[in-house]
């Protein structure tokens, strides 16, 4: 086979291998079901039943059950037995409470009945009362109860319980560090915090409780509390507690929702600059892994995302987290650009939740429908904060399907991709070939050649949306794939040593190969233009394709230190610099397309 075959037949194999890499495992298409109103309610009025019809003469709910061997663990007030979690039953209270703010029959007698059980459980000392479990107050607790009871409070009107509110909230104000960091315990045996001990969420829960708070008594104190908490959160709290990668917090995407709604706080601008920067850092990690999670329900998503069955709760911290982050988008109109990705997430996992949500159909299967009707499960097993988190999840949905808007992803600066685009095609490297030419490529030739493989890029560029709608790939999936595509490019081209001559074949052939083949048309530059135009349109990829032609034609046609072109002894001295200019836009490329990778990772 000659050299002008093989180039000819390489380059289409390689363009075919790189698309199948792409929307095979590097961006493969996303599951994302299309929800209605009524689907959402409908879903909520499930959980709710399943909630309230299986809580004890006590207060408490069941904790866990598996649905097929029929065994259930409850509260038990023996030493040693049961399974039961004081948080997640004030968690409980909160999904409840917002129930009953919708209207679900039920949901608020529930939640009293499980409030008087928390009662029950509470000491009061030093001007505040706590919720204990064992020897010990957990912060989380408090404060998942002040949010349950500041709910109930706005549904019922009623301040009976206001005196208790300031006292649980005096208990979490006294856990509050210096830095805004918020120690998890409070031990009763030696009366006092349990030292340099924090939990990953009771930061966020304290954060969105003391928000709370001062929404609903702005006269007392609690907006300073919580502001120092809120900003520990966003400036601090992955780094001192060596969280690694950032938590995906839904709590924080509570607060800082309540925040933003802040009655002493800008109109229209309402976060601080922290804050702001924080809800964008919140944003890209609970879209990156709902993202994740629609790639694992695609065609071959198993084959490429493994098997793994988010349980209820999973859907549902990632869709109260979104919805928090949405409120406080909706309030600063500095994250405008959010509003829309932010929207489309919480909609697709909540999409994602409702298909996994088990029916009275699914529930006829088996011994214990009661138990099974209304749940999500994991491995078989349902936890009574499975269906917490979904519900208030279904309940954050809400607004934002009554509130449509079009769904548009976050992009990156323009330039970065210009550079990248250039970068890869890198005109320096390919001139310094095509200069060294035996018997040189004519002016037309070369112009043609360049030209029509830019045409042909910017052509296959153009079925971008087309192609992206029809594999369910989101412009943050696809962004990822083409910037590791650029950077194994541009390293291949860093790395490579001079390039040789390569002959050209007479006449107009040598347009097709080798200046369209393989100088122009590179795959990771065919990628690369599905993201871009997704990103920015067809007139920002039209633009990095006339200036990086433009500068291939230029570098091979014009003279180099004095010496006409094409020519076979180019100036050495010419040859060695064109050669590092080459390795350094290889180098720009490379960081350019990290960046861009970057970005995406962290996009919505």
């Amino acid at each position: 086979m000659s050299p002008v075959t093989r180039r000819l037949a390489a380059t289409p194999l390689l363009a075919l291998a790189a698309a199948a890499l792409t929307f095979g495992a590097a961006a493969p298409p996303e599951h994302c079901p299309a929800i209605t109103t009524a689907e959402v309610e409908t879903a909520a009025g499930l959980t709710v039943d399943w909630i309230v019809d299986n809580q004890q003469p006590d207060g408490t709910w069941l904790y866990e059950h598996d649905r097929v061997t029929g065994r259930s663990d409850v509260y038990s007030p023996e030493p040693g037995t049961g399974a039961y979690n004081v948080v997640r039953h004030a968690g409980v209270m909160v999904a409840l409470y917002q129930a009953a703010a919708h209207g679900y029959d039920g949901a608020l007698d529930s939640a009293d009945r499980g409030l008087a059980w928390a009662l029950e459980h509470s000491v009061e000392r030093n001007g505040w009362v706590g919720v204990y479990t064992g020897d010990a107050v957990q912060a989380g607790t408090n404060a998942l109860l002040v949010a349950a009871l500041v709910e109930r409070r706005e549904v019922t009107d009623d301040p009976r319980y206001d005196d208790l509110l300031a006292k649980l909230g005096r208990f979490l104000a006294g856990q509050v560090e210096p830095s805004g960091a918020v120690l998890g315990y409070y031990d009763l045996g030696p009366d006092r915090p349990r030292p340099n001990v924090h939990s990953i969420y009771y930061t966020g829960e304290a954060w969105w409780a003391l928000a709370r708070l001062h929404r609903a008594f702005p006269g007392d104190n609690w907006g300073v509390i919580a502001d120092q908490v809120g900003r520990y959160l966003a400036t601090r709290r992955d780094h001192d507690e060596n969280l690694w990668p950032p938590l995906a917090d839904h709590w924080s995407g509570y607060g800082l929702g309540e925040t933003a709604r802040f009655p002493d706080r800008p109109l229209g601008t309402p976060l601080t600059d922290a804050e702001l920067q924080f809800t964008r850092r919140q944003g890209g990690v609970l879209g990156q892994r709902v993202r994740s999670i629609s790639q694992r329900f695609g065609p071959w998503g198993t084959w490429v995302r493994g098997t793994f069955e988010p349980r209820g709760g999973g859907y549902g911290v990632f869709g109260e987290g979104l919805g928090g982050l949405w409120r406080a988008a909706q309030a600063d109109d500095r994250l405008a650009d959010l509003r829309a990705p932010l929207a489309e997430r919480q909609v697709c996992i909540v999409g994602l939740a409702l298909e996994a949500q088990m029916t009275a159909d699914d529930a006829a299967e088996y011994g214990s429908p009661g138990q099974v009707a209304g749940a999500w499960f994991q491995n078989d097993v349902t936890r009574m904060d499975d269906q917490q988190h979904a519900l208030s999840a279904l309940f954050a949905t809400l607004p934002i399907l009554d509130s449509p808007s079009e769904i548009a992803g976050t992009q990156p600066v323009g330039w970065l991709w210009l550079v990248v685009a250039i970068g890869v095609l890198d005109p320096v490297r390919s001139a310094l070939v095509l200069r060294r030419t035996p018997g040189g490529v004519s002016m037309p030739v070369l112009g043609v050649g360049a030209v029509g493989g830019a045409v042909v890029l910017f052509g296959i560029a153009a079925l971008s949306g087309w192609l992206l709608d029809a594999l369910d790939v989101s412009h943050p999936s696809i962004r990822l794939a083409a910037a590791g595509l650029c950077v194994l490019s541009a390293a291949v081209d860093l790395f490579r040593p001079r390039p040789p001559a390569i002959a050209a074949p007479p006449g107009w052939l040598g347009a097709l190969t080798p200046v369209a083949i393989p100088f122009v048309l590179r795959p990771a530059l065919l990628i690369a233009g599905w993201s871009i135009v997704a990103d920015h349109g067809l007139a920002l990829y039209g633009l990095a394709l006339l200036i990086a032609i433009g500068l291939l034609v230029l570098l091979t046609a014009a003279p180099w230190a004095g010496r006409p072109a094409p020519a076979d002894d180019v100036d050495p001295a010419a040859t060695a610099a064109g050669l590092w200019t080459a390795r350094l836009l290889s180098a720009v490329a490379i960081a350019g397309s990290i960046l861009l990778a970057a970005h995406a990772v962290f996009d919505i």
